[in-house]
This record gives structure tokens, sequence and C-alpha cells, in this order.
């Protein structure tokens, strides 16, 4: 548990602010309908590391991967964040498609 993770972070210090594995797993329902939408594009263990992420006591993606039990935390966290920048980009896209055919 004293294992550091950084200058002045150790893995107790991640653990005992981090998000309970049932909080990862249920996860409470965002009100921002993008919000839902950008969570349900993602597979039950990318959801569980972009719900950690959430978490005020999560700095980093790797972070977030690694309390959601990743094997390899450095590299899910990236495809996570990566995978959340395109469906964001995506549904900005359509909200502007959206909007230029509303405005017609």
């Amino acid at each position: 548990m004293d294992t550091p993770l950084g200058k002045s972070v150790t893995l107790y210090d991640l653990i005992a602010g981090s998000p309970g594995s049932q909080e990862l797993i249920l996860g409470a329902e965002p009100d921002d309908v993008r919000v839902r939408a950008a969570l349900a594009a993602l597979h039950p263990v990318e959801r569980a590391v972009a719900l950690a992420w959430a978490h005020p006591a999560v700095a980093t993606w790797t972070e977030a991967a690694l309390v959601a039990g990743a094997t390899d935390p450095v590299a899910l966290g990236e495809k996570v964040r990566r995978k959340l920048k395109r469906v964001g980009e995506r549904q900005t896209e359509r909200a502007v498609a959206a909007q230029n055919r509303g405005a017609r």
C-alpha cells in the first residue's frame, strides 16, 4: 500500500479516495443526455474507467484505469481518453448539423 505512484501519492492514497467497485459498475446516471450518450458508446470496462476519471480523487486516465482494475492501466486509460474524444467530436458534429438543418 505504500507503493509510490508519483511524487507524493501512494497506492493507499489512491485507493482510499477512489470510488468503490460497486460505484464504478453501477454508476449514477448523469443528468446530461450528452454524457449518457457518450457513456453508452463505451464497453463496460471503458465505462468504469470513465466514471473513475470523473471522481475527484482520480487525477489521470492511468489512475482511472488502475482504479477500474486494468491490467495495463496506461494503455487502457489512453484508449478510453481517445475514444471519448472521438465520441464527443461526433456528438458536436451531429449537433451542428442538426442546428443547420433547423435554421433553413
